[in-house]
């Protein structure tokens, strides 16, 4: 009985001994495309499948680099479990969505898994992508209509469901509006859709469109075949320098009702298959938009010119004409017309010399309206004459390059004549900055005391209290104060880089604390979505990198070119992997994982700020 107790006891210390290797020996890692050959413009999708009794990786799997032939859409993740003769085989099998930028053939390397402390390696996979596979292009820089190509694991067609791009004009001048649309169009239900990834929008001044909350259905007829169309995102792209500018894709996930056949073959008869309908997610993107953005011609271009490119109308008057001295005037000056407004200058007025003039109060209204963006931008200015006579507000002038035209034209406002009576103002007035604030004192004495003061022995110098010196050095202390806040204030009018590094900890904290109560409410994606665009926008932000269409490649080399340490590197892009694994991934995570990632996020933000804040 006792040989027979050792014998169990020595088999359990070996198997806790053993069994480790032995289930790492028999899992099986493979990495392949869904299809070998795609249309430029394409998506395609690779899967890394891990199968054996411990098909589980220990850490994310590395991707090997296809930023020169592909675009990162989103991955997801499915398992499966097969038990045969008492014997367990779990398969797993991770999908990463890319989208096809580039033709030619490459070769995908082999992707590094780690499952039970042991590193396994994926044969290279080759991937052919052409032209000829794609729709061709149209006017708008978009295929009218994908090809129809085999279902994929969705069991939907490209041509059944796909997302479309158009642009109003291919070709424009610098700040020149092109307006972009984003569309769905589908044949099949879809009952709801979330945004995967922003069009990324670098090189433009962006204004969006207002859109209803709910998207508006129609229908349209495309190459023969009848959609329902919903218009997802309309924006006008204003392009701020000349040369070929790229408008990246926008990719959206969508929750799709499939119609799956029933195994009964009445069903069909009796209209009962559609019970067996299935929801499966989907991810569809846009092609990219290719926009040739024309200089502003050097020929006959004004000294003056405001930048503006589009139409104006300009109108200046004063609400009163005849007035005495120091009595107030307001001189509105209001620019109307399209293009971007925004960006129109404070006009600098010569106005009479003895004119007291006050800082302009300035609106704005802008219309996005069809397919035009347009409105009016008003300038008012409280000024009060000081001498009487006949004074004048000269002609104001704007000019702005028309494309209609291909020229550049002129619009003024016609010069103001206001006749100021009375006698000049000799005492001195107190005035508040501001509409409707400006009070003068008309009291010919005002006596700084009236009632009688006594006086006492001086002990000892003035220059001996210490309330002289600190009423001495008040102003000094002041003035070196407002200096450093104006500079500060200048950089950050001025330099973008600057701005955006002084608030990266700012913003990145307040997307935290929404991600927590997301934490708090157990609202999964939200809370995946809100940490991965802290993480983003504060690495964006210290690094002066565009957040949408990041290449975190390039952010890598960066932070290592300022000196980061490689440990703060990994931490950081550990805590974006994982936001990205558990965004779409279908089991999303329980409350106790989002916290311990919000406070790993929290950490890697501190550390790599710190490293950073060193390198200055």
């Amino acid at each position: 009985m006792k040989t027979t107790e050792f014998a169990r006891r020595a088999m359990t210390v070996w198997a806790l001994a053993f069994a480790s290797p032995a289930l790492a020996q028999d899992v099986q890692v493979t990495s392949y495309l869904d299809r070998t050959t795609v249309g430029l413009n394409e998506q395609f999708v690779l899967s890394v499948e891990i199968s054996g009794s411990n098909a589980t990786a220990s850490q994310d799997p590395k991707l090997p680099d296809m930023s020169g032939f592909a675009q990162f859409l989103g991955s997801g993740s499915s398992q499966q479990i097969q038990i045969v003769n008492r014997q367990t085989t779990v398969s797993t099998t991770l999908q990463y969505r890319f989208l096809a930028t580039r033709e030619g053939t490459f070769e995908i390397g082999s992707v590094e898994v780690m499952v039970g402390g042991r590193k396994f390696t994926t044969d290279p996979v080759t991937l052919e992508v052409t032209a000829t596979a794609g729709a061709q292009p149209t006017p708008g820089g978009t295929p009218a209509r994908p090809p129809p190509r085999p279902d994929d694991a969705t069991g939907i067609a490209a041509e059944d469901l796909f997302l479309r791009a158009t642009a109003s004009k291919q070709r424009v001048y610098e700040n020149e509006p092109v307006i972009v649309e984003y569309k769905i169009y589908t044949v099949v239900p879809v009952t709801s859709y979330s945004l995967v990834r922003q069009p990324g929008t670098a090189g433009f001044w962006v204004e969006d469109f207002e859109l209803p909350a709910s998207p508006q259905t129609s229908t349209e007829v495309l190459n023969g075949r009848r959609y329902t169309v919903a218009t997802l995102k309309k924006a006008a792209l204003f392009p701020t320098g000349s040369g070929t500018r790229t408008v990246d894709p926008m990719a959206i996930e969508t929750e799709v009702r499939a119609r799956t056949r029933s195994q009964d073959p009445f069903d069909d008869f009796f209209g009962r298959s559609s019970l067996f309908g299935r929801s499966v997610s989907k991810v569809i993107a846009s092609q990219p938009l290719r926009i040739e953005v024309l200089p502003l011609p050097s020929e006959g271009r004004p000294d003056d010119f405001s930048g503006l490119v589009g139409s104006l109308s300009v109108s200046g008057a004063a609400d009163k004409t005849r007035v005495e001295t120091n009595e107030a005037v307001t001189y509105r000056l209001e620019i109307a017309g399209t293009g971007n407004l925004r960006t129109l200058p404070e006009p600098a007025i010569d106005f009479p010399g003895d004119f007291e003039v006050y800082p302009p109060d300035t609106s704005e209204r802008i219309s996005r309206e069809g397919n035009r963006v347009s409105g009016r931008r008003t300038f008012e200015w409280v000024i009060i004459p000081r001498a009487p006579g006949i004074k004048t507000v000269p002609r104001v002038a704007f000019t702005y390059f028309d494309p209609r035209t291909n020229s550049y034209a002129t619009a003024s406002a016609d010069a103001v004549e206001i006749e100021v009576t009375g006698d000049p103002v000799l005492a001195p007035i107190t005035a508040a900055r501001g509409r409707g604030a400006i009070r003068t004192l008309r009291d010919d004495i005002r006596f700084i005391q009236t009632e009688p003061t006594s006086f006492r022995p001086v002990r000892r110098s003035v220059f001996q209290e210490p309330g002289f010196w600190a009423v001495f050095l008040l102003p000094l202390v002041a003035l070196g104060g407002a200096v450093g806040y104006r500079r500060h204030q200048d950089r950050l009018t001025g330099d973008i880089a600057y701005a955006r590094d002084r608030r990266a900890t700012r913003v990145a904290k307040k997307r935290l604390a929404k991600a927590r109560s997301y934490a708090r409410s157990e609202t999964h994606k939200e809370f995946y979505r809100e940490t991965n665009s802290a993480l983003l926008g504060f690495l964006g932000d210290r690094l002066n990198l565009p957040e949408a269409g990041m290449v975190q490649d390039d952010a890598r080399q960066q932070l290592q070119d300022r000196g980061v340490s490689g440990d703060s590197i990994d931490r950081y892009f550990s805590c974006l992997a994982e936001c990205d694994q558990k965004l779409f991934s279908p089991s999303s995570g329980d409350t106790v994982e989002m916290k311990a990632l919000l406070g790993q996020t929290e950490d890697a933000m501190a550390a790599l700020d710190r490293e950073l804040a060193r390198k200055r």
